[in-house]
């Protein structure tokens, strides 16, 4: 059965549950043989032992439940690029087993919904191998533990809880994505003889860990090349744009903001704000005086590159951190894999203007957004 693009499925409470990919045709339709090392695993919080219910599907041929949970289907960018990622991880999957794969999760981030619904789905057996996003660091720590009691492997993504008996963690190593961002930018600000008064940092969730974890690594990779730097704020008072992280409240918070502080010509964004940012440099008619950083890609962050207002985007690879570990469950299942290092890393996507080592161009930047649609 091929891949559907969008299917509706049942609503648990009022969250969303996204279908993603269908069960491929597949040579395992006589069943595997599910390894000891799948069965039974010494985890470094303790032993897991994978559910009979679930080694007695595999060994019958039946189609294996991949979930992906995700604190909102709806996010801009995030849902859409993990979706894909789903669908492309379970491609993958099926070359290792037969398996079902969808990306669930409330459209809008709420903590209850999101909760309830992985109750739900655990409780009626619809999960043989669970990827999850928690809302916050270790917020999930007790449901994700219910999961492995259960027999069923959890790998967590974007978010981790490290506390949890989850068996590995896919994502960004934040501050390092955030200190090649001021690496990258402080070198085109110096490549353009740009004066740079001070520096801005914004967020739309500037009290999270890993909102400033991408400060702290900015400061520290644009200080590298310019110790002197003046920052407006610091790590822990990042200014805040909006909670549900879209233009308008960033076009809302920022206006006034620079505005009021023309002496900011540099302002950095964690998150899809840096959208907003640009719109607001383009509004106020400070292209050329005031410039922007951030991450994550859409095609009018694009634009901005183009146009010179923002210097750098971090491409997140929403799409890689939900692949990876939809196949890393087939790996397990099928072949009792682990990795090594818990803590899977995920190289940041750095786009530029004109693009050079280890940066793409905004074409390719363009060319990889489009796939992902």
């Amino acid at each position: 059965m091929s891949c559907l693009r969008s299917r509706m499925l049942a609503v648990i409470g009022s969250a969303l549950l996204a279908g993603v990919c269908g069960a491929a045709t597949s040579a395992h339709a006589g069943g595997i043989t599910v390894p000891d090392g799948a069965k039974s695993r010494t985890m470094p919080w303790g032993e897991f032992k994978l559910a009979p219910r679930i080694v007695k599907k595999l060994e019958a041929g039946e189609t294996a439940n991949i979930v992906v949970g995700i604190e909102g289907t709806g996010l801009p960018i995030q849902g859409a690029e993990m979706r894909i990622g789903t669908k492309k991880g379970c491609e993958n999957a099926n070359k290792a087993l037969s398996a079902e794969c969808r990306m669930v999760g409330p459209v809008n981030p709420d903590t209850a919904k999101q909760l309830s619904e992985l109750e739900t789905l655990l409780n009626s057996g619809q999960v043989d191998c669970l990827a999850l996003q928690p809302p916050l660091p270790n917020q999930f720590t007790g449901i994700i533990n219910k999961y492995a009691d259960a027999g069923i492997p959890v790998f967590t993504l974007n978010i981790d809880a490290p506390k949890a008996r989850r068996f590995a963690f896919y994502a960004l190593n934040e501050v390092q994505a955030g200190k090649i961002n001021g690496e990258t930018t402080a070198r085109l600000i110096k490549e353009k003889g740009v004066q740079v008064n001070k520096i801005a940092m914004g967020s739309g969730a500037p009290d999270q860990p890993w909102a400033q974890a991408r400060m702290e690594g900015f400061m520290e990779g644009y200080k590298s090349v310019f110790p002197d730097a003046k920052f407006f704020n610091d790590v822990k008072s990042g200014i805040p744009t909006g909670k549900n992280f879209t233009t308008q409240e960033v076009l809302n918070s920022v206006t006034p903001f620079l505005t009021a502080n023309p002496d900011v010509t540099l302002f950095f964004h964690t998150d899809q704000g840096i959208e907003g940012v640009g719109n607001v440099i383009r509004n106020l008619k400070l292209n050329g005086k005031v410039y922007a950083s951030g991450f994550n890609v859409s095609g009018a962050i694009l634009d901005s590159i183009g146009e010179g207002t923002t210097l750098v985007t971090i491409d997140q690879g929403f799409d890689n951190q939900a692949q990876a570990p939809v196949e890393q469950c087939a790996q397990f299942l099928a072949k009792g894999e682990t990795p090594a290092d818990p803590m899977q890393f995920l190289r940041p996507i750095v786009i530029t203007q004109a693009g050079g080592e280890n940066e793409l161009t905004v074409d390719a930047g363009r060319e990889r957004l489009k796939a992902a649609r």
